[in-house]
């Protein structure tokens, strides 16, 4: 029985992949009928593995697995009857009947909550309570809000209103987020699986060896390294840290490290890549629906704050491992890199053709699928990368099982977007925010900045961001901040959550390798990304650093910010070529937000600040080293 179900599930998640890569070469299906093929695929597939889940030998463990098992059993019939009658009663429901206004049944309504519930169901399998918990809540609000006080309060909505708009329409469930999901992100998952079968992790580590592995604190820095080339594909902060950290974090333990900074270099690395073009963590494509923005505009516009927080996290090593006397690998412990680099070498170009494809603005679709069919004939040019049979067949099953988190997530980030729009929540609550900053922008900035982050902590970055993007965006927007630039910095906050304690989800996933403290990790990692928590601030105010507007506004915008990463850097890590003593880490802090700022005036007056920090440190190196001199 297991063999059958193992192979059943094999080839329902091969069939998967291959349907939406027929859908993203040839795209002839309706919106809806390919939201609700992609759910069925994806939530038939996440009940069908929770089958498979063999009983271990311990007793409690044994009831868990058995209960599990059986909730899979209930939320797979009941997900298969109400999917069931949508698909035999499709005309009827996406062109015959008006929603909200054509009744529904008993049977329909009942059929159709429960089917939202085997969703939040869903999503606590693949991404915990707290997920679950958020989702409990806004499905509860709709039924509760007469009830409530304040901005909370709302008229009211019939049950039948709800369920019909989150199962029987495209608001709910169905609505953008899974659309962008069936029809983006899981053929970038699937070109990712591609990339992975064919060793292109295994070139871009040896890469970053190569570049930084001799270099002071190299296992560190060739973690960051590593962990942005592997995000720009990925853009998973939780999968780079289980691939890249595997080797890297007890390579820097090894190395001087402890357990608790090697865990944070690991999460703070693989955060960044949420927000590292091409891939953005998907939230890009979102993006593009609710801003009408050209996916390669996003990329543009999101490229240099992202490689600021990289030089950020650079720099901050540098110090740190300065200040711990740790250094490089040697010549020896690199291993062949060179060679596993040019054997793998031709696969940047699958990667080039989808930035150029992406940059000449077309679909995201057109170019994922394009470039997964040019991976595969250039993966045939050597022996190391070719896909034989069985690659081929795990890389369209690994695409399928990867994907299950997003479309469980995008799912119930349906059910969150309802919620806010049934019941005006978000009208209210943007207008709160507005008085609550009595209209001054940095101050609304401040409070975006601490709702970002709290709901993070409770959910992934996609339902994160989708919730701001009706809860906060309108209220900045509101008050005068360009509208690509309040979706960039809801997004960026939504994924620095990702190492921001209490519940830092990636420093968690880093410390199952490193064995540290989660909260420990958390802090450290994030203080070693405190510049990601700047450079939002710093575009909102200065559109340059995006890459909008005047060329020469644009160049002084962006060397300046990089002279100010270095001193956010030094203030961080209290060392420069020294300790540093607490009145040059508030002179350096003081220079970096100046020279950040987009003031001329402001950037000399940081540079003189930074400039005196730097004098007073080479001062102190020649006392110390002529105290070293005298003594012997």
């Amino acid at each position: 029985m297991t063999g059958i179900l193992r192979g059943a599930i094999l080839a329902i998640a091969i069939a998967m992949s291959l349907f939406h890569l027929y859908v993203g070469m040839f795209g002839v299906i309706e919106a809806l009928m390919l939201r609700l093929i992609h759910v069925a695929f994806g939530l038939g597939l996440l009940f069908l593995l929770d089958l498979e889940t063999t009983p271990t030998v311990a007793d409690a463990t044994r009831r868990e697995v058995w209960i599990r098992r059986v909730g899979a059993l209930v939320c797979l019939a009941w997900m298969t009857a109400a999917l069931g009658y949508l698909f035999w009663n499709y005309r009827a429901i996406s062109g015959e009947r008006y929603p909200y206004i054509s009744g529904l049944s008993v049977a329909e309504t009942v059929l159709g909550f429960g089917f939202a519930v085997v969703v939040i169901e869903a999503a606590r399998r693949t991404m915990g309570w707290g997920m679950a918990i958020v989702a409990i809540v806004f499905l509860a609000y709709p039924f509760i809000g007469p009830w409530l006080p304040g901005v909370l309060h709302h008229g009211g909505q019939s049950f039948e209103n709800i369920v019909d708009g989150l199962v029987y329409t495209t608001d709910g469930v169905f609505g953008i987020a899974i659309g962008i999901s069936a029809t983006f992100i899981v053929l970038f998952i699937i070109f990712s699986a591609f990339l992975e079968a064919s060793g292109f992790g295994d070139f871009m580590l040896a890469f970053a060896k190569g570049v930084a592995g001799t270099a002071r604190g190299g296992p560190a820095k060739m973690t960051i390294l590593a962990s942005a080339l592997m995000g720009m594909i990925t853009g998973s902060a939780v999968a780079n840290v289980v691939t890249v950290g595997a080797f890297s974090i007890p390579l820097m333990k090894r190395t001087g490290y402890t357990k608790n900074f090697a865990g944070a270099v690991e999460a703070a690395g693989s955060t960044g890549s949420q927000f590292m073009p091409p891939v953005m963590g998907a939230q890009a494509f979102i993006m593009v629906q609710y801003t009408g923005v050209a996916y390669g505009k996003i990329c543009l516009y999101s490229l240099v704050p992202a490689l600021l927080y990289y030089a950020g996290l650079w720099i901050n090593l540098d110090f740190e491992a300065r200040r711990l006397g740790i250094k490089g690998l040697r010549r020896e412990e690199l291993g062949p890199w060179m060679r596993d680099v040019t054997a793998r070498l031709h696969l940047i170009l699958p990667l080039v053709l989808l930035v150029v494809l992406l940059g000449l603005d077309y679909t995201p679709t057109f170019a994922a699928v394009w470039s997964l069919v040019a991976l595969i004939v250039v993966a045939c040019l050597r022996r190391q990368t070719r896909f034989g049979p069985k690659q081929f067949v795990e890389a369209l099953s690994r695409g399928a099982k990867t994907s299950l988190p997003v479309i469980a997530a995008s799912a119930v980030a349906g059910i969150i977007v309802l919620s806010v729009a049934i019941t005006g929540l978000g009208d209210r609550f943007s207008q709160m925010t507005i008085d609550l900053a009595r209209g001054n922008l940095p101050l609304a900035l401040f409070f975006t900045m601490i709702a970002s982050l709290i709901l993070g902590m409770g959910m992934p970055t996609i339902p994160a961001y989708i919730v701001q993007v009706g809860l906060i965006v309108p209220a900045l927007v509101k008050m005068g901040l360009d509208l690509v630039i309040a979706h960039l910095f809801v997004i960026y906050f939504s994924c620095l959550s990702m190492i921001t304690p209490p519940v830092a989800i990636a420093a968690y996933a880093a410390c199952g390798i490193s064995g540290g403290d989660p909260f420990r990790t958390g802090f450290i990692a994030a203080r070693l990304a405190a510049v990601g928590f700047i450079v939002p601030f710093a575009f909102a105010f200065n559109p340059g650093l995006l890459l909008m507007g005047d060329p020469l506004n644009i160049i002084q915008s962006v060397v300046t910010a990089f002279l100010s990463v270095y001193g956010i850097a030094v203030a961080m890590q209290g060392y420069l070529l020294v300790q540093c003593r607490w009145w040059e880490r508030v002179l350096a802090f003081a220079g970096a937000l100046l020279l950040i700022a987009p003031q001329t005036g402001g950037d000399i007056a940081g540079f003189l600040l930074l400039a005196a920090v730097y004098v007073r440190q080479r001062i102190a190196v020649r006392a110390r080293d002529s105290r070293a001199g005298g003594a012997l």
